[in-house]
Parts: structure tokens; C-alpha cells; sequence
């Protein structure tokens, strides 16, 4: 019987950081892209009108392109950060290493089933789910067929996943969602909450694993 946990761990409603920060910190380059079009169009109009206020804003707009990118490349968001975390459990599942994927958790995890306000099941639980990845629920092939992240906070980000898995025991490839909480614990980022949102488009039950 897996371990329900308290209705305390309900997760309160995510707080997202402003669009400007995922413009400049997590996809950078629609908002360089168009500040270096309008930088250079101002240059070129200036040069033709010989308009010193227009090669001003035209510079200006390119240098802040410039400012964008770069701040997009050295900044890692907490967003990127729990892509990467992600990525990583996903390909230490495949390879059947439970150590391995555990790391990558929080003593407290919790794992959900359809939402993230459904009962919780301990890191046990977790444990017992990527045991049977190994042996029974062994897959053969997996594929991300979406992935995407948003920040939540300084320590915090989401991702929203979906796979494409082929397991040893099954005829054809199984479609899954998956939501995955990532936070900063010292220096590192450790997944504390998973949700299994969907398996073949409805809510799956704890003994999907059995």
C-alpha cells in the first residue's frame, strides 16, 4: 500500500516570474531578434534622413540587443535549471539506474496522480515506480515529445513533459504527461514534487506500476 501523505502538502498555487524575465533570462532570442531589427532599421533610416536622433535610438536598440543575449547566455534560470534535472531523471530512467534517479530527488518528494492537488505518496513510492522501470516496466526507448519550463520563483521552476515510451512488456509506444517541481537545495536542484498528470490522455492510478 502506498504511503498517503497529509493533506498539508497540498502545493499552494505557483507563483510565475514576469514575462520580461522569460523574454530576457529563459528564451532570449525572439526579443534580441526584434530589438536588432528595429536597431538597425533606425541606423539605416537615420543614415539615409541623416538624422542624428535616429542613429541614437538605432545604437541604442542594438546595444540592447547585444545586452539581452548575453544576459540570456550567462544567466542560468531556475526555469533552465530544472529543464536540465528533468532531462537528466529522464535519461537515468531509460537506463534502469534507480540510484542514479533518486539523487535527483528530495528526501521529501512526493509524487502525485492526475494533478498536483491529488493525495501524495512518499519518495518510497518513487523509489518502488523507477524499481519496476528496471525490471518489469523495463523501456526499451523513450522520446520527448514536449518540454516546457517556466520559473516560479529565485529557487524555483516547472517543467511540463511528455514521452513517447516503449517498455519490454508492451506492444506499442505509451504516451505520458508529466509536471516536475524543481527547487534549489544548497547547490544543487532537486526534484520535490512529480506529478503523474496523464497516461493515453486520462489520469493514471498508483498501481500503473504493479
Amino acid at each position: 500500500m502506498s504511503e498517503f501523505v497529509g493533506a498539508s502538502r497540498s502545493p499552494s498555487p505557483p507563483t510565475r516570474h514576469s514575462p520580461m524575465y522569460a523574454w530576457i533570462f529563459e528564451s532570449p532570442l525572439p526579443l534580441t531578434i526584434a530589438l536588432a531589427t528595429v536597431g538597425l532599421a533606425l541606423l539605416v533610416r537615420g543614415r539615409m534622413q541623416q538624422s542624428r536622433a535616429l542613429a541614437i535610438a538605432g545604437g541604442v536598440s542594438v546595444l540592447l540587443a547585444t545586452a539581452v543575449f548575453f544576459a540570456g547566455r550567462l544567466v542560468t534560470s531556475p526555469g533552465e535549471h530544472a529543464a536540465r534535472t528533468t532531462e537528466a531523471l529522464v535519461d537515468r530512467a531509460v537506463a534502469g539506474d534507480v540510484e542514479g534517479a533518486i539523487a535527483l530527488f528530495t528526501d521529501d518528494a512526493v509524487l502525485n496522480y492526475g494533478t498536483r492537488e491529488a493525495p501524495s505518496v512518499s519518495i518510497r513510492d518513487i523509489r518502488a515506480a523507477l524499481e519496476s522501470l528496471r525490471g518489469r516496466n523495463r523501456i526499451e526507448s523513450n522520446r520527448i515529445t514536449d518540454l516546457d519550463f517556466v520559473t516560479l520563483d529565485e529557487r524555483t521552476g516547472e517543467v511540463e513533459l511528455s514521452c513517447s515510451t516503449a517498455v519490454a512488456r508492451g506492444d506499442s509506444a505509451v504516451p505520458t504527461r508529466w509536471i516536475l517541481r524543481v527547487r534549489q537545495v544548497g547547490d544543487a536542484w532537486r526534484i520535490d514534487r512529480l506529478t503523474f498528470r496523464a497516461l493515453f490522455g486520462r489520469a493514471p492510478s498508483p498501481g500503473i506500476w504493479r
